[in-house]
């Protein structure tokens, strides 16, 4: 249909524009990814910069890993060392005087009745002034002594070849500066003969 204002009278060129939905010059539809170009460009560098701080924080945590062994592995090196050579000066030099006055607590982890009582006669009779007694809650297999503090060590180490403990270990399982798990009864020679007949 022809507009009301167009001076010429409709002819079959107007028939044809009133059939036809578009009206003037028009375009083809832009494809999808042309509409939301911006959109695409802002995920796309998003997702780069997610990938660069992923590599970029596994890098400094790996490293980090790699720095922080390192350090600890000449120390170790350096502790075994140092102790091997203060073995070897024990063997040379004679071992320095147990302090039998130190507090030592005995603890029953034997099982048998009256244990430590008898570990606490044995140690009195070589001379170790500050006995204290106490059992533990399981049964244990082998005998240790403990040591809370370096300055006991010579004294723990002392009293585990005594009680025949092996090494004296540091520890603050136990509140006593120094602890005697006991499991057996002290052997028969230790207590001059006195043992059970």
């Amino acid at each position: 249909m022809a507009d009301s204002q167009y001076p010429y009278p409709p002819d079959r060129f107007d028939d044809e524009a009133d059939a036809v939905s578009f009206h003037g010059a028009h375009r083809a539809e832009e494809p999808f990814w042309r509409q939301n170009l911006l959109y695409i460009i802002i995920i796309g560098a998003a997702l780069v910069m997610l990938i660069v701080l992923l590599f970029v924080i596994g890098g400094r945590g790996g490293g980090g890993d790699d720095r922080a062994q390192d350090p600890t592995t000449p120390a170790a090196s350096e502790d075994s060392s140092s102790e091997s050579e203060a073995e070897e000066s024990d063997e040379e030099e004679p071992a320095a005087e147990p302090d039998k006055s130190t507090p030592v607590l005995v603890v029953n982890a034997g099982g048998i009745n009256g244990l430590a009582g008898t570990w606490q006669e044995n140690l009195e009779d070589a001379g170790w002034s500050d006995i204290s007694l106490n059992t533990a809650d399981n049964v244990q297999q082998e005998p240790i002594v403990f040591y809370r503090d370096a300055e006991d060590a010579d004294t723990a180490k002392a009293l585990a070849e005594e009680v025949g403990a092996g090494e004296a270990r540091q520890s603050d399982e136990y509140d006593a500066r120094i602890t005697f798990v006991a499991v057996d009864e002290p052997d028969a020679g230790d207590d001059g003969g006195d043992g059970e007949g």
